[in-house]
């Protein structure tokens, strides 16, 4: 991500296009305030390894995935939806699946959020000293309009955790120093650059949990989303 203040151009973004299902898509809808268990429903997909899930927007909630017919019982119903005509749906869709996709790769995650996550591999570590580095990926997704559409991207980056060896057990993901400057040589320019198209190259096409697939582009675009402040 770039941004110039002084000139209050903007900021930018290096994104990765996803393309997206163009048909409409089977949803169930419903109110969140007419939803008395709308908690349980959104993490259930993670507590209960369900096929169906609900992502909330604002006042709306929307149900998902295979069996999401049984969201009747909480009061949704039946509508399609183009995924292009709510953005912030679709983005917490494309993170989702990837998540999913991911998953079968034997990928750790440390953090999911709703159009964000962060994988972290558990399997294999850098050590260093008396520190233990996991180097995994950073991804967001993101819309933007173009030519009166709306286009969709991933924001791929490098991500790390960083902890102390096992004998004290302490973690140290904020810790800068000498792990840093290791890390620094791990990522130069082209390395990182390498590691950010070996994760496009392995998600080049995964399904939605909503049903459809997205690819991904193997080029990525320069965005212009803000104004600076």
């Amino acid at each position: 991500m770039m941004e110039d203040r002084s000139n209050s151009l903007g900021i930018f973004h290096r994104a990765f296009p996803v393309q997206l299902p163009e048909e409409p898509i089977r949803f169930m809808t419903a109110q969140v305030k007419n939803v008395a268990n709308i908690d349980n429903l959104k993490y259930q997909k993670w507590l209960s390894k369900s096929e169906s899930s609900v992502f909330t927007l604002g006042e709306q909630a929307f149900g998902y995935g295979t069996g999401m017919e049984k969201f009747a019982d909480d009061g949704f119903s039946e509508t399609q939806l183009i995924l292009k005509d709510s953005p912030q749906l679709a983005e917490g869709l494309i993170i989702e699946g990837l998540v999913d996709d991911a998953r079968t790769r034997g990928r750790h995650y440390f953090g999911i959020y709703r159009n964000s996550c962060k994988m972290i591999p558990d399997d294999d570590c850098i050590v260093r000293g008396d520190f233990m580095i996991r180097i995994g990926y950073d991804v967001s997704a993101i819309h933007w309009n173009y030519e009166e559409s709306t286009m969709f991207g991933l924001i791929i980056e490098p991500a790390w955790i960083i902890q102390r060896g096992k004998e004290n057990g302490q973690s140290m993901s904020g810790y800068l120093g000498n792990a840093e400057r290791e890390l620094m040589k791990i990522h130069g320019v082209e390395p990182a650059e390498d590691y950010i198209m070996s994760f496009v190259d392995s998600h080049r096409e995964f399904l939605l949990p909503c049903g459809g697939k997205a690819k991904l582009g193997s080029e990525a675009v320069t965005i212009f989303t803000e104004m600076a402040e």
